[in-house]
């Protein structure tokens, strides 16, 4: 390579090299805005409430044999792996938002397929619940608001914590 081809080689390299500074300058300055973003509007999780500590625990109606699990982090689940979900009280008020979880196929045949795809519809449509909620003075159990029915003659649907297993 003759000296005057290097020099222009050189000129060249030396022209993009503030470009690139440039570039990387604004990337990172986006890469520190995206972090202040989040760290500025993402909220803290608030802590639990002493009804809410209550409720924290797996739970049976009596009535069958899956169990609703009430998290810490606020997040529910089903012994049976069926649902899924959030919940929070709010004035006296236990309110969930519950959806099926995605079940693989389990097999090839076309039924089993087609319950696999339903399911995954399912997954992602949300159901909202609220019901009146009274925790016993025992701590291990509690009543939830119901229709009257015929295993509700009172309206409340009773429910007992699980012992620590």
């Amino acid at each position: 390579m003759t000296a005057h081809a290097r020099q222009k080689n050189f000129m060249k390299t030396e022209s993009l090299q503030p470009k690139r500074r440039r570039a990387l300058l604004v990337c990172l300055a986006g890469l520190l805005l995206g972090v202040c973003a989040y760290c500025f509007t993402g909220e803290e999780p608030r802590p639990l409430t002493a009804e809410e500590q209550q409720l924290v625990g797996e739970w049976s109606d009596g009535t069958s044999t899956m169990t609703r699990s009430f998290h810490a982090d606020r997040t529910i689940s089903t012994s049976n792996s069926q649902y899924a979900g959030r919940w929070h009280i709010e004035e006296g008020k236990l309110k969930v938002v519950a959806w099926e979880l995605f079940e693989l196929p389990r097999s090839l045949s076309l039924s089993s397929i087609r319950l696999s795809w339903n399911s995954l519809q399912r997954h992602f449509e949300e159901e909202q619940y609220s019901w009146q909620i009274d925790f016993l003075e025992d701590g291990r159990t509690m009543t939830l608001n119901h229709p009257v029915d015929e295993q509700h003659p009172d309206g409340k649907w009773l429910w007992t914590k699980q012992m620590d297993r």
